[in-house]
């Protein structure tokens, strides 16, 4: 069980004084200490001294993945007085590690306080019982003690940076996926037995206990792909950084955190060698590599397709020109009109990825084609809002509705006048979006009668059926000259 990173601000702004910096501090420990539990095999809990100086609130609680729970009862949110565990007053009150050998399951095993800048802020508990003391499990606590007296001195933690370009991708390394030792010079003094597994994976068939980590790096690098600075540091356990290692065949995440501890023979702190977790992440970048491909390929077919479709606009349009009849003229015109209308769409899909597209700018491109196709006069447009980003079937029929409406709207208001203004209107909220287009013609004779026009039919049954919305025409004002027609349309966002 993990503090979620809502609770601790809310548990320290309620019962603590502790300061926004301190507060982020131990955020940022939170981030880490799933690490530090698996480490110290052993249950954390995170106590915070009350504003009133009566006690401690336990901000939150983590449970090992190494090892069995000690304490399975959630606890955040519980308060201890002063002097019922006298553990965590010693830790606080000196700023020194209390380390005892408690006879049952729920006592603490170690108080660490927790020091920034200069201050103890906070107490790690940590719960834990005897185990069997091997090689491994002897070398993780040591590490785990190295943790815990950089948290009492505040060298831990600090914050990871991520190599550009792997960001983490697919979550940074655990104690579980692998864990290598650096000594101070940088070479393995110790790898666990899915750190080695993950090196022979990489194609590493020595021991690489006793290699200098930075020299493997190097010799399994992709050939040809230079190692960047951070790879290099963080190979080196230069740095507090993840980093990613790209094989021939496979792949690996790198996290580095160096380790500092007191010296009896120098003041303050020294190096004590790095811990390095390691992650192979081969299955991982190959089904990006396949999603990558996948996505490439339905880029190509919505580019395929719009280039169809603009082909056929264009065998409209020539076969347009070679008819007499002037109203078969127009019918191909707008045949083709609403053809090159769902072309837009595709041609927006095979240059974005997903499923997706910003309607807004297929808004911008649709409208002057309609007009372009359909008026002979000047015709000046509005539009305010918003339609945001819509998914690829509603952006394509709400795209030929709008483009229908738009050109009915010019043909009615043009008659007889040489400029005709339209004004288009979207409204979106989380369920709904409302689009209006308003001209300012002579107004159109309502009701509308069904079956008035191929256009007409064409809208009202791709609002109904297609978009399961509705549709609604109206006068903008009634007693004027010029009433003008407003087409109202709204659609649901959850079709």
């Amino acid at each position: 069980m993990n503090v979620t990173s809502t609770e601790l601000p809310g548990i320290a702004a309620e019962r603590t004084d502790l300061s926004p910096a301190e507060v982020e501090h131990l955020q940022l420990l939170l981030s880490d200490w799933t690490m530090i539990a698996d480490l110290a095999f052993a249950d954390l809990i995170l106590w915070l001294p009350t504003w009133n100086e009566a006690g401690f609130v336990a901000a939150g609680q983590i449970r090992p993945a190494t090892t069995r729970t000690h304490i399975p009862k959630d606890v955040t949110g519980n308060f201890v007085p002063r002097g019922r565990h006298v553990e965590l007053d010693r830790a606080f009150l000196t700023g020194e590690i209390w380390t005892g050998q408690p006879d049952k399951q729920h006592e603490i095993t170690q108080a660490i306080p927790i020091s920034f800048l200069g201050r103890t802020i906070a107490v790690l508990g940590r719960y834990s019982s005897p185990s069997e003391a091997g090689r491994l499990e002897s070398i993780y606590d040591r590490i785990a003690q190295i943790i815990f007296e950089m948290l009492s001195s505040g060298a831990f933690p600090r914050v990871t940076h991520n190599d550009q370009g792997t960001g983490g991708r697919g979550g940074a390394p655990r104690v579980g996926d692998g864990l290598i030792f650096l000594d101070t010079t940088g070479t393995i003094e110790f790898a666990s037995p899915n750190a080695t597994s993950a090196f022979r994976r990489l194609g590493v068939a020595i021991d690489v206990e006793g290699q200098v980590l930075a020299d493997l790096v190097s010799q399994l690098n992709r050939q040809g792909v230079p190692i960047n600075d951070t790879l290099s540091l963080v190979a080196r356990g230069r740095i507090q950084a993840t980093a990613e290692l790209e094989g021939t065949h496979s792949s690996a995440t790198l996290r580095s955190i160096p380790l500092v501890s007191s010296n009896e023979d120098a003041d303050g702190l020294s190096p004590a060698g790095t811990l390095v977790l390691m992650r192979d992440v081969t299955d991982l970048r190959r089904r990006e590599q396949a999603l990558l491909g996948k996505d490439a390929a339905i880029r190509e077919i919505h580019h395929r397709v719009k280039n169809n479709l603009q082909t056929v606009a264009s065998l409209l349009r020539l076969q347009s020109r070679r008819l007499k009849d002037t109203s078969a003229q127009l019918e191909l015109a707008e045949a083709g009109r609403r053809i090159a209308t769902i072309a837009i769409v595709h041609d927006l899909l095979a240059h974005n990825p997903g499923e997706a597209v910003d309607f807004d700018e297929v808004f911008g491109r649709v409208i002057p084609l309609s007009i372009e196709t359909t008026s002979t006069v000047e015709v000046k447009t509005q539009f305010n809002g918003e339609f945001g980003i819509l998914q690829s079937d509603m952006a394509t029929t709400l795209a030929l509705v709008l483009a229908e409406l738009v050109a009915n709207s010019v043909e009615h208001a043009a008659s007889g006048r040489g400029l005709v203004n339209i004004v288009v209107s979207a409204e979106r909220t989380e369920s709904r979006i409302n689009v209006s287009i308003t001209d300012d013609g002579p107004g159109i004779a309502l009701p509308v009668a069904e079956g008035s026009g191929l256009g007409l039919a064409i809208v009202t049954t791709l609002v109904g059926e297609e978009l399961g919305g509705s549709i609604k025409f109206e006068h903008v004002d009634e007693t004027a000259q010029l009433r003008g027609t407003r087409v109202v349309v709204s659609l649901p966002l959850n079709k």
